[in-house]
């Protein structure tokens, strides 16, 4: 068993002075977190888990900002499957769980949009209209470091009001060594085994080869280049609601009327005002999904350094994925969710427990692809001038295409009554079908509903596409100054300018009927009909239905939409598309200090950033003719094609910064940020269209003015940033060689509610520009808001212990963050009366509670580790669409194991199981309990055999 090296580190202020001189160099990782070894060092290697947890305290030592690290010592030297998953170890961090894994990032438990992630310290691109990046791009064993700011400085790009990731790759010399590295992997998931003709068997190869010689004279040479790629299966069972949830007092049973009703009138508001009544939140529509995804994903990372003599370091980087998604929906689908509802029951929060109701019942059918390709490279040069001043030049590029398809068959059946049961635990509604209004069960049902025949009242076919391309072309200059004076040891500033061009085309739809609907229901089910895909469906969540008839989606399409031609054109103009360039100048000056403070030692930077956004987008709207009818009113007529108007706006903002680090005795230091941050608002924000609601079946209008009563807007061109003001003040104890306690209290103070208002613009109309009130235009309102909160990171090597327990260590971090902030309900199908009633989300993303733990031993040829992560609920924003409900994410939990066999010095064996608990994913609307979202995807078991050279 291997022992422990002793502790022989450099003295504290050595350590500060060397890493602030050595942040020139951006990303090298590996070479900046090894421990210093003198000729008096015992040196004992030791990986993995106890590697990583050692070289992320001295990362956190070192780093004059306040900083969380998982900085790895070797390629892939870590159990995770992502880089999300290695992001969710560090204390604060979190993710959003999508299909069983982790997604995009949250760092104190704040949302995605409030943060900022970059490779090699440039920002990435997005494949949506958010500025979220979808970490499964770049896969865990390719990334040989990670860095989370949770405290700001001048030198770093700006947009991370929570924190900045910072992903690394590898410079090959700075590594030092050659190695080569091959794993395979297979994976199990129980719910994709559930599919018919399926093993539920994945696999994912992963390669890397990093080398670095001397060539010529005594220049230095160093490549490396890894690839990972494989088929990740992602099922599950799923209950969900339609977006669209509204309220309503009446029953049909009492009241009458086909569809349910909000009216003073109505018995069951028990007089007066509607809202003063009982009255319940009602979905238009549900459905009981089955479904197969399964995801294949490429990704090659490659560098190259190249040191023509000691003063100039060239590094090049480069990084590709291909993704690859489908997703094969069947859907037992109850359509008409308001009609004739009747003998309702609610809780306190006016969400239904029981109901009966009326309803056409569909068997939807749809088969989604997304095609999604990532590009991104850099030239970093860093040359060392005179023995005082070093230049830094970078240029790089980042560029994301998204495009996906949807393919979409439904039938309807006629109309049945139902009654309607909540569920409990996570467990799906129970819906039983009634023999008509009042009637006992339909026995036959659960068997009428597997023939393709019961939904013989209608049918439609439909294609969407959609059509995403997002670039970032961006340039810096550095220059580092050593002063050596007696407080400011170096003088750093930059220039930075970066161009941002995002393209992203409203979802384009086509649908049609078919001719003869009899005949395609016939033709169909003859030549689409399939066998149930699955077995054992809803077994976990207790479904009321487990088989109804399943076709091949894109047979039935054909024979639906017959010799029609369905071919939506994602890029032809649209009033909901985004045509957006960002263009960033950002102008820095810091310092590094350095002092004592009588028998204390003061280090830290001070600094400013002054940045310039420049804003041009490009919106569609349609022209319009007016002509007066018969009897006097105006009628709008749209004019053929659209009109683009260009939207510019432009501002700055200036971001001061101060980190400081007191060190207060051998082992504890003080750290102390304060810093104006700002996040910039999701792009699919700034589009600069606009929507004219005609009312077709109304006759006409007073005015043409009166006709312009209805506009809305598709997004607002003048939005600036989000700003806050910070302060942090953090204690580290490094209490044993491997050992930290950390603990720090922030507050954030910031105006950062986006909503919508309503605007002045204008609309053209027989060519003359008429102002008009513009609704739904996002706006960033004036609301002051705060956080407060704190964190708790704790990181033990149990070194005392006797072998082979000596191996034994434990890192845990809780964070609890709490706001003012108020994200008031606002779904456009809910009156302002039920809104005030209605209990107001925080920030998006903002989860009150954080927790992760882990306990892992490592033997001399055996590890293992345990993993727990919870994340409170949390206000999930829902795109650009401001009118929609709010959708919150119930509490999330993940429990996983994983194990590890060193069979000889080259071939190490791994196995995992994810989500041992096999927690369901819950999501509600508008009122706790309210479930729009229920999903049930089961574990997943890794196995994997890995070479090391």
């Amino acid at each position: 068993m291997a022992t422990q090296q002793t502790h022989l580190l450099p003295s504290f202020k050595k350590t500060l002075l060397s890493t602030m001189i050595g942040l020139a160099s951006i990303g090298a990782y590996a070479a900046d977190n090894e421990p210093e070894i003198t000729e008096e060092t015992e040196v004992i290697s030791i990986s993995g888990m106890r590697a990583s947890s050692l070289s992320s305290i001295n990362t956190k030592r070192s780093e004059a900002n306040l900083v969380d690290a998982v900085s790895l010592k070797d390629i892939g030297a870590l159990p995770d499957n992502s880089i999300a998953e290695t992001l969710e170890r560090i204390t604060g961090v979190t993710a959003d769980r999508f299909k069983g894994g982790a997604s995009e990032i949250s760092i104190r438990g704040l949302g995605p949009f409030l943060g900022m992630s970059t490779i090699n310290g440039r920002a990435i691109s997005s494949g949506s209209g958010n500025r979220s990046v979808a970490f499964s791009q770049f896969p865990s064993e390719l990334v040989n470091g990670v860095k989370v700011y949770k405290s700001q400085s001048a030198e770093l790009l700006e947009g991370g009001v929570s924190g900045t990731v910072e992903l690394g790759t590898i410079r090959p010399i700075d590594y030092g060594k050659e190695r080569l590295q091959a794993e395979a992997k297979a994976s199990y998931a129980d719910y994709q085994a559930k599919q018919k003709g399926d093993d539920g068997f994945g696999h994912r190869l992963s390669f890397s080869y990093v080398n670095s010689f001397e060539i010529a004279g005594d220049q230095q040479f160093g490549f490396a280049v890894g690839y990972a790629g494989g088929k990740s299966p992602r099922p599950e069972d799923t209950f969900v609601g339609s977006s669209t949830l509204r309220p309503c007092n009446s029953d049909y049973a009492v009241d009458g009327g086909s569809n349910c009703s909000f009216k003073d009138s109505n018995e069951a508001a028990n007089g007066g005002a509607p809202e003063n009544g009982d009255y319940y939140f009602i979905s238009n529509m549900q459905s009981y999904r089955q479904m197969e995804s399964v995801e294949d994903l490429d990704a090659v990372i490659g560098a190259i350094q190249w040191q023509p003599n000691s003063d100039v370091d060239v590094n090049v980087d480069a990084q590709w994925s291909k993704r690859f998604y489908y997703e094969d929906r069947h859907d037992l689908s109850f359509d008409d969710g308001r009609r004739k509802i009747h003998d309702w029951t609610v809780d306190k929060n006016n969400v239904l427990q029981s109901y009966s109701g009326e309803t056409r019942i569909g068997n939807t059918n749809e088969y989604r692809e997304r095609d999604e390709k990532y590009k991104g490279f850099g030239v970093n040069v860093n040359w060392q001038v005179t023995d005082d001043l070093s230049l830094i030049a970078d240029a790089a590029y980042s560029g994301t295409e998204r495009y996906q398809d949807r393919t979409y068959v439904r039938f309807r059946s006629k109309r049945k009554y139902f009654d309607w049961e909540k569920g409990t635990n996570g467990d799906f509604p129970n819906i039983t079908v009634l023999d008509g209004f009042g009637g006992a069960p339909l026995e036959s049902f659960s068997e009428d509903i597997k023939s393709l025949s019961f939904y013989n009242d209608d049918s439609e076919a439909r294609k969407y596409r959609l059509d995403v391309e997002d670039e970032i072309k961006s340039f810096k200059l550095d220059a580092n100054y050593f002063l050596d004076g007696a407080i400011f040891k170096t003088i750093r500033s930059g220039i930075a300018y970066s161009t941002r061009d995002h393209q992203n085309y409203q979802e384009a739809r086509v649908s049609a009927k078919p001719a003869d609907k009899a005949q395609a229901l016939v033709d169909t089910e003859e030549q689409c009909s399939i066998s149930w895909p699955q077995k054992d469906y809803g077994d976990d969540s207790k479904a009321p239905f487990t088989e109804w008839a399943a076709i091949n989606t894109r047979c039935g399409y054909n024979i639906v939409i017959g010799d029609q031609e369905l071919m939506p054109d994602a890029k032809s103009p649209s009033d909901g598309d985004v045509d957006l360039t960002e263009d960033i100048t950002a102008f820095y000056l810091m310092s590094d200090f350095e002092t004592d403070l009588g028998d204390y030692y003061l280090t830290g930077n001070v600094g400013a950033r002054y940045v310039k956004t420049d804003i041009t987008s490009t919106g569609v709207s349609q022209a319009y003719t007016s002509e007066v009818n018969d009897e006097g009113f105006y009628i709008l007529t749209p004019v053929d094609g659209f009109e683009r108007q260009r939207y510019d706006n432009d501002f700055s903002n200036l971001l001061p910064s101060l980190n400081m680090t007191l060190e207060v005795h051998e082992d504890v230091a003080l750290r102390f940020a304060a810093y104006k941050a700002v996040s910039r608002p999701d792009m699919w924000f700034y589009g600069a269209g606009r929507d004219v609601n005609i009312d077709a079946s109304d006759e006409g209008y007073e005015s043409v003015e009166d006709a312009l009563d209805d506009v809305t807007s598709k997004g607002n061109p003048n939005l600036e940033l989000l700003e806050s003001d910070n302060a942090e003040f953090g204690v580290n104890w490094y209490f044993g060689d491997e050992s930290m306690l950390s603990v720090a209290l922030y507050k954030k103070w910031f105006e950062a509610r986006i909503g919508a208002s309503t605007v002045m613009d204008t609309v053209t109309v027989d060519g003359q520009d008429y102002d008009a009130e513009i609704k739904n235009t996002p706006t960033i309102f004036s609301d002051e808001s705060d956080i407060k909160g704190f964190e708790v990171s704790l990181v033990h090597q149990f070194v005392e212990l006797p072998a082979p327990f000596d191996g034994l260590g434990f890192s845990g971090s809780y964070n609890y963050a709490d706001s003012d902030y108020e994200t008031p309900e606002a779904g456009s199908s809910i009156p302002e009366e039920v809104q005030a009633q209605v209990k107001p989300g925080n920030l998006p993303g903002l989860s009150e509670h954080v927790a992760n733990a882990q306990l892992y031993w490592e033997g001399e040829s055996v590890a293992a580790r345990i993993a727990y992560k919870y994340r409170s609920e949390y206000l999930k924003p829902f795109g650009s669409n401001l009118g929609q409900t709010n959708r919150f994410v119930e509490g999330q939990k993940s429990l996983d194991l994983s194990l590890s066999y060193k069979i000889n010095d080259n071939f190490t064996a791994k196995a995992q199981v994810m989500n041992l608990t096999e927690e369901p994913a819950l999501q509600y609307r508008v009122a706790p309990g309210a479930y729009n979202q229920i999903e049930h995807s089961g574990r997943k078991y890794y196995v994997s055999l890995r070479y090391r050279m």
